[in-house]
């Protein structure tokens, strides 16, 4: 009897995620071997999926996060014990590799996109992350620059500036960084980035897209970011 197979939709880019059971079943790709790597070594600490193996069809087998997750992250209406929540988390994946081989002597390994989309809640608060198809070594501050875009800042902010940047400083005095300096060009850099990234895996990003508006906004505002975080 084959098991039913039920798309999950919780992510932003993965096409194909199916839960099977207790089970999620995701596509691999040249980058799995890495993601193995890391899964395995996140396997104690409940922050992560659990690699379980591969199925006959070729897809890793991963254990099935009980909890809630979001399909929108701009909305970015989040609560102070939210953000201390996901600033938590982050630090709790980031110290596990360090000063490890998979960080290959960078920092940490980043996650690359910890987005509201790509965490696991219990409670209203953020207890583990998932979608580690873009884990890569790096430093710290890259991910929390990324974290801070996609939880509190851009164009379709729930509240007032003022009230966002007072928790992006919730978010890094919780996460326990130091250097802060230019932090608002980190985040502008960082959202750049991706926008690149979009550009070379041929997703056509226009000057009215959803993207090019965000990194305009920050653009704007870059230097009160620097001079209020």
């Amino acid at each position: 009897m084959t098991s039913v197979e039920i798309p999950l939709t919780g992510g932003r880019m993965t096409k194909g995620v199916v839960r099977v059971g207790d089970t999620v079943r995701r596509p691999v790709g040249p980058h799995s071997p890495f993601v193995h790597r890391l899964l395995r070594h996140l396997d104690d600490l409940d922050v992560a999926p659990k690699l379980l193996g591969v199925d006959d069809r070729g897809r890793e087998i991963l254990s099935f996060q009980q909890g809630e997750t979001r399909t929108e992250f701009r909305a970015r209406d989040w609560s102070r014990d939210q953000i201390a929540a996901v600033a938590g988390l982050l630090r709790r994946l980031h110290d596990a590799t360090a000063g490890t081989p998979l960080a290959q002597g960078e920092e940490t390994v980043c996650h690359n996109d910890f987005s509201p989309l790509n965490v696991t809640f219990a409670g209203g608060l953020p207890v583990a992350a998932f979608d580690f198809d873009q884990a890569a070594p790096g430093p710290r501050a890259r991910d929390l620059a990324y974290a801070a875009w996609l939880w509190l800042l851009g164009v379709e902010i729930a509240h007032d500036l003022d009230h966002q940047l007072a928790l992006v400083r919730v978010l890094l005095d919780e996460y326990g960084l130091q250097d802060r300096e230019n932090f608002g060009h980190r985040v502008l850099a960082r959202v750049e980035a991706e926008r690149d990234f979009h550009a070379r895996a041929g997703r056509v990003l226009g000057p009215d897209s959803w993207l090019a508006c965000e990194i305009g906004w920050l653009r704007e505002r870059v230097h009160v970011l620097d001079n209020n975080i």
